[in-house]
Formats: C-alpha cells, structure tokens, sequence
C-alpha cells in the first residue's frame, strides 16, 4: 500500500477543500505529515489520517465556537447602565465596561489556542474550561455592577445578566451533545447525515464518519473507474455519484442544468463519479473558507471568502494570512478597514515565488452565503476572476494608493451602502463600468462646494488604465500621462484670482451636465468660449482634448479635466511606479501622440 498522497491542483472547490484538510491536519499538530511541492501539488502521508474523524468534529467544534462567542450584548447592557447613571456612578462602570473588553479578549485567546486532542473527552474538558472561566467572569461583572448601583437595580442587573449567562450555557451545551457540529455543517452539506445529522449520537458519529469516508481513503485501490474530480482511476468500492449534499453551498439544481452535480452519461457509463479521496476533499471545504467579520459582510451579503490560486503552497499561505487579517479585524486588534480583494492581491504578491501575470490570471474570489436548508433561503455564490488586463496594470504599478483613497462607505445607490474601494474592484473585476459612480459623487462634491478630487480622480484613473489595457493593451505609463496631462491642464488653466472657487462651481455643475449627456460640441464649444471670454490662448495640450479619438472617449478626457479645474490648489501626485516616474513632459507628448 502506497503509504503517501500527492494532491494537484483542481477547480476552486477542490482547492477550497485541500486548504481546509490541511488546516485541520495543521489543527492537530500533523503539520510535519504534508509537504509542499514546487509543481504546486502537496504530498500528504496516509498517517495523517490517524484520528481524523476525531480532529474533523473538534475543528467544527472551534470554528462554531469563535462563531459564536461575543460579550456584544453584555457590553451594550453595561453601556446603557453607565449613560443613566449618576457622574460617580458612571466612572465606576466605566472601569467594568473595561473590564468586559478584556475578558472578552481572554476568552477569545483561549478559543483561538484551542488544539485538537486524540481523544473527545480530553478535547470536551478544555472546552468546559473555558465555559467555567467565561462563567466566573460574568459573575465577577455582575456582583460589581450590583455594588457600584443602588439596590432596586439589583433584580434587574441579576435577570439580565443571567439571560447572558444562559444563552452562552446552551452554546457551550450544542458542543457537548455534538448538535453544534452538525447545525454548523448543515450549512455546508445537504443530506449527509454522518455530518449534518442533528440526531445521531455522539459517540457513534466519528466512528461512522471514519467508517465511511475514511477507510475507503486508507484501503483504496486501483482499478478502471475514472474520478472526475482527481483524474485517477480507481475500483468500484471506491467510487460513489456526485450528490447534491456535496455541492450545497452553490445552491445547484439537481436536475434543471448540467453542473458538478447533474454532469452527465454516455452509452450507459456515468461520469457523475467521484473518489473516495475526493469525497474526503470535499467535506473539509468548510474548513478552507474564510469567514468574514461582520462590518466586512458588504454589498454581495456574503459570508465567506476563499482564494483560490493554482499551488497549493500558495493557496494555503495567503488564506491563512486573509484569515488572519480578519481575526484581527473582528477582535479590534486592527482598526483599519481592509479591502479583501486588494489585500489578498498584496498578500498573493508578497509570499508568491513565482510572480508572474499567468498566475495573477488563474487567481480567483469565490465568496459563498450558506444556508441549513432551501426552505429557509437559498445559498449565495459569488465569483470573481482577475482579467489579464488587470492582472498587468496590477503587476506593473502600486495602485494601492488609488483604493485607499476609495476607502470610506458610499451610497451608490439610494439606500445601497457599500464600502467603496471593495465596489470599485469587484466592478472592475467585473467589467462594469464606474462612469456613473464618478458623476454622482461629482455633484454631490458641487452641491456641498466640496473641492477634495482625489476619490473621482481615482475611479476615472483606475477605469482608464483597465480600459486602455483592454482595448488597445497600450504602455500603462503612457495611458497615465495622457490623463494626468489633461488633468493638469485644467488645474493651471485659470489661477483663482481669474476665477474664484465659487463661480468654479457654477461652471462646473453646466460642464458636468453636457458631460454626462456626452455632448461633445457643446462642451467643447463651451470650454473655448471660457478661454476667449478671459482672454487666453488656448494651449497646445489643449488642442488635443479637443480631437477625436478611438484610444480616449470624449467623457474620460472631460472628466479628468474637470478634476483639475474645480480644484486647482490641489497637488496630488500619484506615483503608480517610484522607480520610472512618468515626468510632465513626456506625458504631454504622449497626449499628442496618443489623443
């Protein structure tokens, strides 16, 4: 029997799945029994497996409980007792809000330290641990609140207090009788009653999973069944159908359309077939998904988030530094507000070997919403893909600054909320144009005479050096200096002295309407009359903005130039790329090269 197994890279799911697997072996100090290969596959010795079924459901277990776990109300509850106190009183309770915070932050680092144990009963017993330190703490904050505040409170404070203690009781309880696990992974898997199984027994479920999806992996063999997920071929006692359960997270139709699971059969062989191995893959993918804080769960409503990339060693790396990032975020440890996209480009670039723009192609975003059953609402599944036109602009400039100048929430919409830097990526990412999202943030900056340009000279920036890559795959430096150059023309056009800051406004708010109506004559002729109107020779750049041309559409040009000319004290300097600076000059001859 072979005692190892190498695992290649596969559809995102797969993939998904590995890392989880991976992370679970990492869980139970096995992280000696897997190793990286440079063809991006991973080889994993067949001891791993020992005590699997025992590690998976206390991986579960700890996932549900860092879910679950949050002094929120017990803070909020301290909170409001602290506003209708007297001033003495509210210094008092202000040291056990305090207080809270810090107990909430010892609790989580215990969660967070928790590793696995051979054996249930010894993992059971660290978990009651932390529920009697969780419970002396609630008690500990309820005897001083009662002592700081006067007696009729007391009642109060006591039924309160005890809800909280209560419901963290049947937290802790789910675990132990093993219905966490399953409403956890219900969430994930349809219909596999050895995981998602709400009424099985404790004892009997490892055993039963290790019977089923583990001793087939251990005692596998070869044979003429071809796996469609791994390409191997293997016997018939270990190959089984695709079933819906395994798929439950992309809320797929078993019958309506052809997908993982309703693939297909010819002259009566069906190619609806999956190994042993790959079944095993599958049912850790919950692990290799990234749960997102709460105030990060933005505009698709989704949960979750995995990374995908073709190696395995990457893969693995960059989601644990995402769910990393997020654990920070979500225990305040971090303050600033991450865009996950951009984050996970950062990190892909920083711990890839290989940084080429193939492999910035093949990175994906696949974000889920899950759900325990289709009555009470369908999963959500969300995908994105890097283009090769973006993948270059990426790899060839630092366009950090250009999102971080994004990042602050937004009403894009009536009643529609989003953090903006995370919409304009994933517009861009989708191809969706942000032409509409300029124009309205424009009037809103002319209605409150608002002067600060950077946010809508990033987003007509960042559309323009996508779009020219896409178009006509021109020199990105280029494609900066042709915009930076109109911008700047109208900056330096007309000094404040010529035209004060108010009556830029006025003529603004007439510029941005031609140009939302892409009335290329009147807003040309309009520009021109302000030029005679003041009595200044129109400059030679100028001559450019004004021509036809395929390469830059007429509201790319007039737009940047209105970025200049409502601000023209403003002197940001964007430097995409510190070691070949696009200089003024160049960029203006490129403007008429180009234009």
């Amino acid at each position: 029997m072979n005692d190892k197994i190498i695992l290649y890279p596969s559809n995102w799911l797969y993939n998904a799945g590995v890392v989880g697997f991976l992370r679970i072996l990492e869980f139970a100090g096995k992280g000696d029994t897997f190793e990286f290969k440079d063809d991006g596959s991973v080889e994993i010795q067949k001891v791993a497996l020992d005590n699997f079924e025992i590690c998976y459901f206390e991986y579960v277990s700890k996932l549900y409980l860092i879910q679950r776990f949050s002094l929120k109300e017990l803070t909020s509850f301290v909170k409001n007792l602290k506003n209708k106190g007297s001033e003495e009183e509210k210094n008092e309770i202000g040291k056990v809000e305090s207080k809270v915070k810090e107990s909430e932050n010892e609790i989580q680092n215990k969660i967070l330290s928790v590793n696995a144990n051979k054996d249930w009963n010894g993992f059971a017993k660290m978990i009651y641990e932390i529920q009697n330190t969780l419970s002396q703490k609630i008690n500990e904050i309820k005897e001083e609140l009662k002592n700081i505040l006067k007696k009729e409170t007391d009642k109060k404070i006591e039924q309160n207090i005890n809800k909280i203690e209560k419901n963290f009781k049947k937290v802790f309880n789910s675990i132990f009788e093993f219905k966490a696990q399953a409403d956890f992974l219900g969430n994930f898997y349809f219909n596999k009653s050895e995981v998602a199984n709400p009424k099985g027994r404790r004892l009997e479920r490892s055993q039963k999973f290790k019977e089923k999806y583990l001793l087939p992996v251990i005692g596998s063999k070869s044979g003429d069944i071809l796996c469609i997920f791994c390409g191997n071929r293997y016997s018939e006692e270990n190959i089984s159908e695709l079933a819906e359960g395994d798929f439950s997270i992309l809320g797929i139709s078993s019958k309506k359309f052809a997908n993982f699971y309703n693939y297909y059969s010819k002259n009566g062989i069906s190619y609806n077939r999956k190994c042993s191995l790959c079944q095993l893959i599958l049912l850790c993918a919950f692990a290799g998904f990234n749960l997102k804080p709460f105030s990060l769960r933005e505009l698709d409503e989704t949960d979750y988030i995995f990374v995908n990339y073709p190696s395995f060693k990457e893969a693995f790396n960059v989601n644990n530094k995402i769910q990393e990032e997020f654990k920070n975020y979500q225990f305040g440890t971090m303050g600033e507000k991450i865009n996950t996209y951009m984050k996970s480009l950062e990190l892909i670039l920083t711990i890839s070997e290989k940084k080429t723009r193939w492999l910035l192609e093949n990175t994906y975003f696949a974000e889920i919403k899950t759900s325990p059953n289709k009555k009470e609402g369908k999963p959500k599944f969300v995908y994105f893909n890097i283009d090769k036109a973006f993948a270059e602009v990426f790899n060839e400039f630092d366009i950090g600054k250009l999102f971080k100048d994004l990042s602050f929430w937004y009403e894009v919409y009536k009643n529609n909320r989003v953090y903006l830097s995370t919409e304009i990526l994933k517009r861009l990412l989708e191809k969706k144009p942000l032409i509409y999202i300029a124009f309205k943030m424009f009037s809103e900056k002319i209605r409150d005479k608002d002067t600060y340009m950077l946010p809508i000279w990033s987003i007509i920036l960042l559309e323009f050096l996508i779009n020219q890559k896409r178009r006509l795959n021109m020199d990105a430096k280029k494609s900066y200096g042709i915009l930076k150059s109109i911008q700047e023309e109208g900056r330096r056009s007309f000094s404040l002295e010529e035209i004060d800051k108010d009556k830029r406004f006025h003529i603004s708010q007439r510029f941005l309407t031609l140009i939302r109506g892409a009335r290329k004559e009147d807003f040309y002729n309009e520009l021109l009359r302000l030029f005679v109107v003041y009595e200044k020779p129109v400059p030679e750049t100028l001559f450019s903005l004004l021509t036809e041309s395929e390469e830059i559409s007429f509201q790319e040009k007039a737009l940047a130039f209105l970025t200049g000319f409502i601000n023209p004290e403003e002197t940001e300097i964007l430097e995409i790329n510190k070691k070949e600076e696009v200089k003024n000059e160049e960029a203006i001859s490129n403007n008429n090269l180009y234009c």
